[in-house]
This record gives structure tokens, C-alpha cells and sequence, in this order.
């Protein structure tokens, strides 16, 4: 089973912002991910979806967000790009000039079941 979430990816001033890249994920909430390109950003937003994704039994927020959860399905709430850059935007209390949509699409983790 795979899930894609959409990330907004921005350029930033590092003299501000400290690094050059911002993202924000609406899926998961996620506004941490920076970087110096890109690519670090994505695979930091990566990292984070995947723990997210490895704990998801015990993630209440993910269901907050609109997330259907179950032992044999993960559906992750879909965001339409305007929306996405909307609470980007809302997120870091700025006007994002020039934002990426990056969709990530990873395999979800399979939990093992102790006895």
C-alpha cells in the first residue's frame, strides 16, 4: 500500500528565515521541513511521514487531519494546490511567492503484531 501527500516548498532568505528552503504538509501538518534545497526538504518531510506513518495506531492527530486509518488501510486527506499554499501561507504567517507542489509517495510502513 503506498500514500501520496502533497508538500509546499518555498524559497526562503536565509538571512531571515536561517535556511534556504521552507515546506509545509497539510496531510500530516507538518511545518518543520528545511533545508538548503529542496531535495532536503522533501527528504525531511519524507522522514517525518514515514514516523508518522510507523506509529499510526497511536497517532490521534492524523485522524484529526482527516486521515482513515484501520489495520488494513491508510487513506491520507487530499488538498486541492490552492488549499495546500492557503495554509502553507496560514501556517508561517507569510505570502509564499513562487510555491512548489511536491507530491511524496511512500510505502506504508507495515506495523508488526506482537504476542
Amino acid at each position: 500500500m503506498r500514500i501520496k501527500v502533497k508538500v509546499v516548498v518555498f524559497e526562503t532568505d536565509p538571512a531571515k528565515w536561517v535556511h534556504c528552503y521552507c515546506s509545509y504538509c497539510p496531510a500530516t501538518g507538518y511545518f518543520l521541513g528545511r533545508g538548503n534545497s529542496a531535495e532536503d526538504v522533501i527528504c525531511d518531510v519524507t522522514a517525518q511521514l514515514l514516523s508518522v506513518l510507523c506509529h499510526r495506531r497511536k497517532e490521534t492527530k492524523l485522524q484529526k487531519l482527516g486521515w482513515e486509518i484501520s489495520d488494513n488501510l491508510v487513506i491520507a486527506p487530499i488538498f486541492a494546490d490552492d488549499e495546500a499554499i492557503r495554509l502553507a501561507e496560514q501556517s508561517y504567517s507569510t505570502k509564499i511567492v513562487e510555491p512548489k507542489i511536491i507530491v511524496v509517495d511512500v510505502e506504508v510502513p507495515v506495523i508488526q503484531k506482537f504476542y
